[in-house]
Formats: structure tokens, C-alpha cells, sequence
């Protein structure tokens, strides 16, 4: 095997540096910074062997502070909205009005991780890790992050342990263009095996229904270009999806035909929030110019969000001394026509 390991700093504070650390296996290269856990880049290749970055990712490193558009990092350690801001006693910082979001304005991808990179027969990764004692949820939270590469699939692996009872749902947040950003997402074809969609209210906090996707725009168990849902929905989505409990392979698939390029992902989560990025936020710079409606899909594989109002979906605790691992695969490959 081919591997490759190379390392480098970039500006983000006065006296504080971000660590961006380079990994490619011949099959595939991701580019990952230590501040937020945030993989940057991922070069695969398209139908002609050529390789290109395939995440929506912000120019400027020194705006990584308020990224209003969590490009590429963990969110945690609760991605999503809590409403009211507080669950039981516990009280959070109201981030997006009243309600947080994505943990508030010292969640995991606000904060530097240490990291160690690894190197084995068949694979190449880096291990990320935290201690949380800044978001403001009990801990404190010891969490690590493996990004791992084997052949032409990227492996995600979160896995957390408290020294108090906490909750415990973090997300990777990438914006998906399989053209490399040399279009729009609306070609983009996709599919999942999701059955529900939650129903949220006008503030996207859930309501507590979830609604069987059968004969709606939700329906995304046949493959559907991007294009026509936002013909009959024009506000795209910022939607959870719910997988079957029962499905033992919980999979979203992403295809791309100038590219050949194929997106297949494989989850042991709950849910997928599919963000079609249509009414974006408009601070960054992408790829030399500022953000546009619908230049990447954010794919967000996570438990139900605000589930600590919801118990009949289940729960996101985290008994003290307990570990919880999550698993997300993500396999690239290439159709030609």
C-alpha cells in the first residue's frame, strides 16, 4: 500500500496555530485539522482517475472561529437542536434564539483536539481526542474521533466516555459535491433506506411526530435528483430522516453522472439530517467565492435530534464510567457511462 502522511500550520488566532495533518492512501486523500476534529478536504477520483476535493471547504482558516456553516467538523457533544435550551436541571447556552444548536458556542468543533496519526498493514487513519470541559454539559466528556482509510472507504468512528451521567450525540458535519464544486448539487441523484421523516415546527424543533415518508417529497427510498425535490419543495432540506429500527444496514447513496463518482454510506445511527444547503448560510468563502444555495449536501448521521424531550425514541445518556462507540463508513467509487 501507498500511504502518505504530511503535516502543516495555519493561522487561526494571535499565538495559536491550527495543525493540518494530510492523509492519502493512493485511493484517497483527506486533509484534517486538529481544531474541531474537521476533516477540511477529501481528493477522490472521478471516472477519469482524476482527483479532486469533493467537501464544500471555507478559504480562510482564520474564520473557522465563527463558522456559521460547521463545514467538515464534529459537532458535539450533542449535534442538532435542543429546545429551550436546558433539558431536566441542566441548563445550556442558547445559541440559535432560544433553542441550541449543535451544542452552543463552545461545542467540540470550537475547540483544539490532540491527535496521533497510525499507520497499518491495510490502513492509515488518525486518532482525535478531547477532554470537554468547555460546552457546558456535564462531564467532564473524554471523546475520541478515528478517521481511518482502508482501500477507497473512510471509516468514522466517535466513541465517548463521561466521568459524570451526561448525553452523548455528536455528528460529523460534511458538505458533500461530488462535481467538486464545479456545479451546483442538483444532478446530484440520491437514496436512502430512511422510512420517516421527523416533523419539526417553524423554529425546526421538533414536534414530536415522526411521519411516514410514503407518497411525500421525504420519500427517498428510490433514487430522486436534488433538482426535482426542490421543484416541489422550494426550500429544499434541513430535514431528519429516521432509519427502520429493525434495518441492519441503515445506507444513503449519493451518485453523480459527469463524475461517475458514487457516494455509499453504510450508519449505525438512528437518522441521516440531510441539509440541502438551499438557504445557506453566506459569511464563507468556498472555493474563492462566498456560499451559494445549493453548492453541497450536508449528510449528518446522528440519533434523533432534541430526543431528550422525546423519550419514545429512545435515549442519548451517557451513564458515567459507560463507553458508547458510533460507526459511519463512507465508500467512494466510479461509474463510467
Amino acid at each position: 500500500m501507498i500511504s502518505d502522511i504530511s503535516e502543516k500550520e495555519l493561522p487561526l488566532l494571535t499565538g495559536k496555530s491550527i495543525h493540518e495533518i494530510t492523509l492519502s492512501n493512493g485511493h484517497l486523500t483527506i486533509v484534517i485539522h486538529d481544531f474541531g476534529a474537521r476533516i477540511h478536504q477529501i481528493f477522490a477520483p472521478d471516472k477519469y482517475g482524476t482527483f479532486e476535493n469533493i467537501l464544500l471547504s471555507k478559504d480562510n482558516s482564520e474564520t473557522y472561529i465563527h463558522d456559521g456553516g460547521y463545514y467538515g467538523v464534529i459537532c458535539g457533544p450533542v449535534a442538532g437542536r435542543i429546545a429551550g435550551a436546558s433539558y431536566g436541571e441542566i441548563k445550556l447556552d442558547a445559541n440559535e434564539g432560544k433553542n441550541t444548536l449543535h451544542s452552543g458556542s463552545k461545542g467540540w468543533e470550537r475547540q483544539f483536539w490532540d491527535y496521533e496519526v497510525f499507520k497499518e498493514k491495510e490502513k492509515i487513519g488518525i486518532k482525535l481526542t478531547l477532554k470537554d470541559e468547555q460546552s457546558g454539559f456535564p462531564g467532564n466528556i473524554s471523546v475520541s474521533v478515528i478517521y481511518e482509510l482502508e482501500g477507497s472507504c473512510l471509516t468514522v468512528k466517535m466513541t465517548g466516555i463521561s466521568e459524570k451521567d451526561t448525553v452523548f450525540n455528536p455528528a460529523f458535519h460534511p458538505y458533500f459535491n461530488l462535481t467538486a464544486d464545479k456545479e451546483s448539487t442538483l444532478e446530484h441523484i440520491l437514496q436512502t433506506t430512511t422510512t420517516k421523516v421527523v416533523e419539526v415546527d417553524e423554529e425546526n424543533i421538533p414536534t414530536g411526530n415522526l411521519v411516514p415518508v410514503g407518497d411525500t417529497v421525504y420519500d427517498l427510498r428510490k433514487p430522486v435528483s436534488i433538482r426535482s425535490i426542490l421543484e416541489k419543495n422550494p426550500q429544499g432540506f434541513d430535514h431528519c430522516f429516521v432509519f427502520p429500527e429493525q434495518d441492519t444496514k441503515k445506507a444513503l447513496n449519493l451518485f453523480e453522472k459527469k463524475s461517475g463518482r458514487r457516494l455509499t454510506c453504510i450508519t449505525d445511527r438512528q437518522a441521516v439530517v440531510i441539509y440541502t444547503a438551499t438557504n445557506p448560510e453566506q459569511e464563507s468563502t468556498i472555493s474563492g467565492k462566498k456560499m451559494t444555495p445549493n453548492r453541497g449536501l450536508a449528510i449528518e448521521f446522528q440519533e434523533l435530534p432534541d430526543i431528550v424531550h422525546h423519550p419514545e425514541w429512545g435515549t442519548i445518556e451517557l451513564r458515567a464510567g459507560e463507553e458508547k462507540t458510533f460507526i459511519s463508513t463512507y465508500t467512494f467509487s466510479v461509474e463510467s457511462e
